[in-house]
C-alpha cells in the first residue's frame, strides 16, 4: 500500500469538507460540524497511521517468518548438499507442503546450477541465477536468498518465495478502526450538542435580536447576557450600538418629519411664486423644476434636466442666455436675468430668473438655487408706464407747442400795434389776430378742463329737446373756422324730415364739433368732408367721413385715449393736445351712446360714427348752417424773405413785421407752397414753421440745400417744438437756426442783418448751425 498516495487522497477531500460546512444555515450546526468533522478527521488520520504501521510490522513479520525457515531448512539441506545427496535434499524441500505460503524453494549449488526444488503449480523459478543474499518484499509476495556455508565452505544458496495474504489482516484493522471511529463521533456528537450551547446561546441571543429588528425595525429590543467570557462583550458592544441607533433614529424620524413638512412649506411657497424655484448642480446642469414652470413650458422633470431643454427659449435670447450662465458658473455669482419662454399655448412669457450659489463648509460651490418670476403684468405695466411717460412728455411738448402757436401771432400783432405809421385797418387786423388767437386758447383750456371732469365724474348732463338740424349747426360753427382756413369742402347729409333728439345740446354739438375740427385737421388743403345722419328707431348716428391721411389698424385701438396722436404731431401745427377724441369718448358715454372709427388705411381718409341710443323724439326743424368758405388774403412786400406757415395769422403777422422793417417778403401756407415758391424766387432768407402737412419744413430743408442756391441761403426753423432731440433734428434737416414760437423778432432781424452782412459775396457760404 503506498502511504503518500493515501494522504494526498485525504487532502483532496479536505475542500469538499469545508464546502459543506458553508453550506450548513446555522453557527450551531456549523459548531456541531466542526466538531464531528475534525473529530472524524483525526479518528481518520489516526487509523491510517496505525494502518500503516501494522501494515509494515506486518511485513517485517514475513521476512522473519521466512528467514527461519531458510534457516531450518539450510541445516537439513546443507549435509545433503555437501554429501551430494540430491534425494535427500529434494524430500526436505518437499517438506515445505505443509506451509501454504511458501510457493517456491530451490537449492542451487555452488557453481548456481539448481540442485533440488520445489514449487506450487503456477510458480516460476527465478530467471536469473543468485549470487546476492537477503530478502526482498513486492507486493504480497516475499523473496529470501540464503548462502549455504558447511565447515567455512560455501556449498550453494537456497531460494524461498512465500505469499502472504492481507485481506484478512486489513479487514481486521478495518473493523477495529471503523468501530473505535464510531464510538468516537459518536461520542464527540454527543459532547458537541451538549456544549454547543454554552457557545452559541450567547450568538442565538444577538441573532434573535437582530431578525426582529430586520423583520419590524424595532430597535427598542436588546440581548440578554448568558455568559462572563467574550461574547459578553459583543453583546454589550450591539446594546450600545442598538441605544445608539434608537436615538438617532428617534432624531432622524423627527428631523424627517421637519423636513417633509419644511419641503411641503417651502414647495408650496415655491408654487406660489407664479413659476416656483428651479435648482442646478455645481456644473450648472438643472436638477429640479416647480410643476408650475414645467407645465408652463410643457417639459417633464427629466426633460428639464436635459440640456436641451433651453430649446424652450426665445431665439433671439438663447445664445446669449448660454453664455451669460455659462460665465456665472464659472464665477460662482448671483445669478439675475430676465428672458422669455415659449408655452404650451404658443405664446412667450417674460421670466425673471433670479439665484444664488449654494455652498457647503469648506466654500465650495455645490449648486445653485433660485426661483422663476412670472414678470408679464410687470413687463406690460412698464410698457404702459413707459408709454404713459411717452405720451406726458409728447402731451407737454404739444401743449406748450399749442400755447406757442397762438402767442406767436398775438406778440407780432401787439408789437405790429406798437409801431408807428400803421393805418387804422391794418391795427384792426392786428386786433382781429389777437381775439381769434385767444379764442383759441380759451377753448384749448376748455378742452382741458372738460376732461378733467370728466375723468373726475364731476361734468353731469343737461337734457333738453333740440332739433337734429341745430345740433349740426352749432357744432359746424365750432368748425367753421378751421375749415375756413383750410379750404375744406363740407357736405351735409341730413334726414328729409325733421329730427327732434333729448340730449345736452351742448356737449352733443362739442362732440360732434371735435369731430369736425379733427377731420379738419388731418385733411390736407382743399379736401372733402362729410357729414351724415341716419334714425334707427329712437337711436340716432351721426357720421364724419374726410378724405384726410388716414389710420393704421395699429393706431385704431388707443385713438381715444388721452394724448393719443394720430400722426407725428410734428408734421403739422394743428395736431392739438391728443386730447379732443378722449373728450368725445367721454362725452359719449355720458350719454349712454359710443364712438366708433374706421379707415382703409393711411391716404384713405377716416369715417368716425357717434351713436345715441333711445334720444330721437318728433320735433320741429331748424334752417341748416351755412357752410360757405371765405377766401384766403396774401400780402406782399419788397424783401427777399420767404416766410411759410400753415398758420396763417402767425405767418401773415410776421410778413407784416418784416415788410416794416423794410425786407421783400413773400409767404406760402405749406410745405409744397414753400418748395414752389423757393424755386421761383430763390429767397436768401428762408423762414420755415417745421410741423406742416407733407412736405413738412424738414423736408423742405433738405430740397433747398439740394439747389446750388440753396447751399449759400440762411434758413431758419420756426416751431413750437425745443427739445434737444427737436434741434438736432433741424440741423441735420439742413437749417441753421432753430427759433422756438414765439420768436424774438429782434434776435430774427439780427440773425438776418448779419447773415446779409457776412454774405454780400454771391459765394458766400451759409452760416453754421447755432
Amino acid at each position: 500500500m503506498n502511504d503518500h498516495a493515501s494522504v494526498t487522497r485525504a487532502l483532496r477531500v479536505w475542500p469538499a469538507l469545508l464546502r459543506a460546512l458553508r453550506g450548513f444555515p446555522t453557527i450551531r450546526g456549523k459548531l456541531v460540524a466542526v466538531l464531528v468533522v475534525t473529530t472524524g478527521v483525526a479518528l481518520l488520520v489516526t487509523g491510517i497511521f496505525l494502518s500503516i504501521y501494522a501494515f509494515n510490522s506486518y511485513r517485517s513479520s514475513w521476512r522473519s517468518d521466512l528467514g527461519t525457515e531458510a534457516s531450518i531448512l539450510a541445516l537439513s539441506t546443507g549435509p545433503a548438499l555437501a554429501f551430494d545427496d540430491q534425494q535427500v535434499a529434494t524430500r526436505n524441500l518437499a517438506a515445505l507442503q505443509a506451509r501454504p505460503e511458501i510457493a517456491v524453494a530451490a537449492l542451487y549449488d555452488s557453481h548456481g546450477n539448481l540442485y533440488a526444488q520445489f514449487r506450487r503449480s503456477g510458480e516460476n523459478f527465478p530467471a536469473t541465477r543468485l549470487t546476492l543474499s537477503g530478502s526482498r518484499v513486492a507486493g504480497r509476495a516475499v523473496e529470501f536468498t540464503q548462502p549455504l556455508v558447511w565447515n567455512g565452505e560455501r556449498l550453494g544458496t537456497l531460494y524461498l518465495r512465500a505469499h502472504y495474504e492481507l485481506g484478512p489482516r486489513l479487514l481486521a484493522y478495518s473493523g477495529i478502526i471503523v468501530l473505535a471511529a464510531g464510538l468516537g463521533m459518536t461520542v464527540a456528537l454527543l459532547l458537541a450538542t451538549a456544549l454547543q450551547r454554552v457557545v452559541t446561546e450567547p450568538l442565538d441571543e444577538i441573532v434573535r435580536v437582530a431578525r426582529q429588528i430586520q423583520s419590524g425595525r424595532d430597535y427598542s429590543t436588546r440581548a440578554r447576557h448568558s455568559t462572563h467570557d467574550e461574547l459578553a462583550v459583543v453583546i454589550d458592544a450591539v446594546n450600545s450600538m442598538l441605544d445608539e441607533i434608537q436615538a438617532r433614529t428617534l432624531a432622524q424620524e423627527r428631523g424627517n418629519a421637519a423636513l417633509q413638512e419644511s419641503e411641503r412649506l417651502y414647495r408650496a411657497i415655491g408654487e406660489s411664486m407664479n413659476y416656483g424655484v428651479w435648482v442646478c448642480d455645481a456644473a450648472g446642469l438643472n436638477t429640479y423644476a416647480s410643476e408650475s414652470f414645467l407645465k408652463l413650458v410643457g417639459l417633464t422633470q427629466a426633460q428639464y434636466e436635459d440640456p436641451s431643454w433651453n430649446s424652450v427659449l426665445d431665439p433671439d435670447d438663447r445664445a446669449a442666455l448660454s453664455a451669460a450662465w455659462q460665465e456665472c458658473v464659472r464665477r460662482g455669482g448671483t445669478w439675475y436675468r430676465e428672458h422669455r419662454v415659449k408655452g404650451v399655448d404658443g405664446r412667450f412669457h417674460d421670466i425673471l430668473a433670479q439665484g444664488v450659489p449654494i455652498r457647503n463648509e469648506s466654500g465650495a460651490i455645490t449648486g445653485w438655487a433660485g426661483f422663476h418670476l412670472d414678470i408679464h403684468r410687470l413687463k406690460d405695466t412698464e410698457t404702459q408706464l413707459r408709454e404713459a411717460n411717452r405720451r406726458k412728455d409728447e402731451f407737454l411738448a404739444t401743449l406748450a407747442h399749442e400755447l406757442r402757436n397762438p402767442l406767436a401771432p398775438i406778440r407780432h400783432a401787439v408789437r405790429f400795434l406798437n409801431a408807428s405809421g400803421v393805418s387804422d385797418e391794418k391795427r384792426e387786423w392786428g386786433r382781429e389776430v389777437i381775439a381769434r388767437q385767444v379764442d383759441r386758447m380759451a377753448l384749448l383750456l376748455d378742452d382741458l378742463l372738460e376732461v378733467s371732469r370728466i375723468t373726475r365724474g364731476r361734468l353731469e348732463l343737461s337734457r333738453s329737446n333740440v332739433s337734429l338740424d341745430q345740433l349740426v349747426s352749432q357744432a359746424v360753427e365750432t368748425a367753421r373756422p378751421l375749415l375756413d382756413h383750410k379750404r375744406h369742402t363740407l357736405r351735409l347729409d341730413l334726414p328729409p324730415e325733421p329730427v327732434e333728439l333729448n340730449v345736452d345740446p351742448l356737449r352733443a354739438s362739442q362732440a360732434l364739433g371735435n369731430l369736425l375740427m379733427n377731420a379738419a385737421k388731418y385733411t390736407d388743403s382743399g379736401g372733402h368732408i362729410e357729414l351724415s345722419a341716419g334714425v334707427d328707431g329712437l337711436s340716432l348716428t351721426i357720421a364724419v367721413r374726410d378724405s384726410g391721411i388716414g389710420l393704421t389698424a395699429q393706431s385704431i385701438p388707443g385713438l381715444f385715449e388721452m394724448f393719443s396722436q394720430v400722426d407725428s404731431i410734428s408734421e403739422r401745427t394743428e395736431g392739438g393736445l391728443g386730447i379732443g377724441l378722449a373728450l368725445v369718448k367721454g362725452l359719449m358715454d355720458l350719454h349712454g351712446g359710443s364712438v366708433t372709427v374706421a379707415s382703409q388705411g393711411l391716404g384713405h381718409g377716416s369715417t368716425f360714427t357717434l351713436r345715441f341710443p333711445g334720444v330721437v323724439l318728433p320735433g320741429p326743424s331748424s334752417k341748416r348752417a351755412d357752410t360757405g368758405l371765405q377766401p384766403i388774403a396774401v400780402s406782399r412786400a419788397h424783401a427777399r424773405v420767404l416766410v411759410v406757415d400753415d398758420n396763417q395769422d402767425a405767418a401773415d403777422s410776421l410778413v407784416q413785421l418784416l415788410a416794416l422793417a423794410g425786407h421783400e417778403v413773400s409767404v406760402g401756407y405749406s410745405g409744397q407752397q414753400a418748395l414752389d415758391l423757393s424755386r421761383e424766387q430763390q429767397p436768401q432768407v428762408v423762414i420755415l414753421d417745421i410741423g406742416m402737412p407733407f412736405p413738412n419744413g424738414h423736408e423742405v430743408a433738405r430740397r433747398v440745400r439740394e439747389q446750388d442756391w440753396g447751399q449759400r441761403a440762411l434758413l431758419v426753423a420756426v416751431t413750437g417744438w425745443g427739445q434737444d432731440a427737436d434741434r438736432i433734428k433741424t440741423r441735420d434737416s439742413g437749417f441753421n437756426y432753430h427759433l422756438t414760437k414765439p420768436i424774438d423778432l429782434d434776435e430774427l432781424e439780427r440773425l438776418i442783418a448779419d447773415y446779409m452782412s457776412a454774405s454780400s459775396s454771391a459765394s458766400a457760404p451759409a452760416p453754421a448751425y447755432a
